[in-house]
């Protein structure tokens, strides 16, 4: 399935599911960050010299990626949020190893139902507020692990190491009184719940997160209460 190339950034308002979603997205003009330079432990631990890497994401439903980013917009600093509200799976895979990754890819998602995801408990980050996954958790860890055996010389430290899937609804802030009433609002927020429909490749490219593809999970034997029906 291909899609015109957007930036994150540029559907910051609404987090993307689908290539369609991005091509119907108005474009907002994404702000160039500072060059430094990559600390080692987010770079990939390969031979080759990367001219961009790739990030991964847990796709769902609208159900849950709609009130997650509604929450990342009202309380992430404005300034510095280029993203939509997002389930990060792998932070910098190499393109040096894209053939590889796509099949890995492909494969993982041809054996994979989509799965019943719920928010779960929100938890105080040094500058910020991040939510947990409740229902979903072991779906969503079993997918991480097998790709990450299958990547794993050519993962970068952070990748290799353990992985906590959460939602970040505010990061680096700087007022210590702003994150706690985020935090309070998040508290006593009802939560949402859907569906986990797939996975989302992103090129990273200087701040910017520029679609790539998608590879949605097979729907087989799903019945009427499908990603799409009726959650109880």
């Amino acid at each position: 399935m291909s899609a015109q190339s957007r930036s994150y950034a540029n559907v910051a308002g609404g987090a993307p599911t689908t290539p369609d979603q991005l091509s119907k997205a108005s474009p907002v003009q994404a702000t160039r960050p500072r060059q430094t330079s990559p600390n080692p432990a987010y770079t990939p631990k390969t031979t080759a010299q990367e001219d961009h890497v790739y990030v991964l994401t847990l796709l769902t439903s609208p159900s849950l990626s709609t009130p997650l980013n509604a929450l990342r917009e009202r309380h992430f600093p404005r300034h510095l949020n280029r993203t939509a509200a997002h389930l990060t799976l792998f932070h910098a895979l190499p393109h040096s190893q894209l053939t590889e990754i796509l099949v890995a890819l492909k494969s993982c998602a041809g054996r994979t139902t989509p799965f019943r995801i719920e928010t779960g408990k929100p938890f105080r980050m040094r500058r910020g507020v991040g939510i947990s996954v409740a229902r979903g958790g072991p779906e969503s860890r079993r997918i991480h692990r097998e790709l990450r055996e299958a990547w794993l010389d050519g993962l970068s430290e952070q990748d290799r190491g353990g992985w906590r899937p959460h939602w970040t609804v505010m990061n680096k802030e700087d007022e210590e009184q702003r994150v706690r009433e985020a935090y309070a609002e998040v508290e006593a927020w009802e939560g949402a719940k859907g569906w986990g429909v797939g996975l989302g490749l992103w090129r990273y490219e200087k701040g910017r997160w520029v679609w790539e593809r998608e590879e949605r999970f097979e729907e087989k034997n799903m019945g009427e209460n499908g990603p799409e029906g009726k959650l109880e």
